[in-house]
C-alpha cells in the first residue's frame, strides 16, 4: 500500500467550482441590495441634517429660513444656499448623496458640489434674491418640503414646483427620492407622493 495523499479529481474540482459559482450568484444580489439600502440611509441622514441646519440658521436670522440665493460677487448670479448654511453643518460630504454619480455645482453661483436642491416656495418666494419665508409662514412644516434630491446635470440650486413640477427631482433610490421638511424631519417618497394626497411643495 502506497503512502501519501490523493489529489482532487477533475470531477471534484468541477463540483466545488459549480458550488462557488452558485453561492456567488446568490450573494452578489444580496450584497448589492444591502449597499443600495445603506446608500439610501446615508442620503436620508444627509438631507435630514440639512433640514436641521436650515432651522439652526433660522434661529439666528429672525426666524427666516436660508434663502436659496444670496447676493453674489461680480459676475456671479448669487451665493447658493449651501454656502450660506455651511457654518451650521461644516461638512461638504453631507451635500453629496452616495448614490449620486453626477453631483455638480450650479453654474454662475458661488456654491459647493451638491446632490440636493432647495424648494423655492420656501427659500426664494417670488424669485427674489435673498428672500425666504419665516417659519411661522409655513402652515404644515412637518409636511412641507424644503430640500430634495436634484439632478446634477441641471447645475441648479433648486426648483419652483409651479414652474418645474417634478422634472428636477432625481429619483435615484428605487424609484423615489429623499426629502427634508421644514420642521427638520426627512423621509423617502415616490414622486406622486409629494403631490397627493397632500401638497408637500407649497407652504
Amino acid at each position: 500500500m502506497r503512502g501519501g495523499s490523493r489529489g482532487f479529481t477533475m470531477i471534484e474540482m468541477l463540483v466545488v467550482t459549480s458550488i462557488l459559482v452558485v453561492l456567488a450568484a446568490i450573494i452578489t444580489p444580496v450584497f448589492e441590495t444591502a449597499t443600495k439600502r445603506a446608500e439610501r440611509a446615508s442620503c436620508l441622514s444627509n438631507i435630514r441634517n440639512l433640514g436641521l441646519a436650515a432651522n439652526l440658521y433660522a434661529d439666528d436670522c429672525d426666524d427666516m429660513y436660508p434663502p436659496a440665493r444670496g447676493v453674489g460677487g461680480p459676475g456671479l448670479i448669487g451665493t447658493c444656499w449651501d454656502v450660506l448654511m455651511y457654518p451650521y453643518f461644516e461638512n461638504e460630504l453631507m451635500l453629496i448623496c452616495p448614490s449620486d454619480q453626477a453631483a455638480n455645482w450650479a453654474t454662475g453661483y458661488t456654491c459647493y458640489t451638491h446632490s440636493y436642491g432647495s424648494n423655492w416656495d420656501i427659500m426664494m418666494p417670488g424669485g427674489t434674491t435673498g428672500a425666504a419665508l419665516q417659519r411661522q409662514a409655513v402652515s404644515q412644516p412637518a409636511e412641507t418640503i424644503i430640500f430634495f434630491e436634484i439632478k446634477g446635470s441641471l447645475r441648479a440650486i433648486g426648483a419652483d414646483y409651479d414652474t418645474h413640477g417634478l422634472s428636477r427631482i432625481d429619483n435615484r433610490h428605487g424609484g423615489g427620492a429623499n426629502y427634508a421638511f421644514c420642521e427638520g424631519n426627512a423621509k423617502w417618497l415616490r414622486p406622486n407622493q409629494t403631490e397627493t394626497p397632500v401638497d408637500r411643495w407649497h407652504p
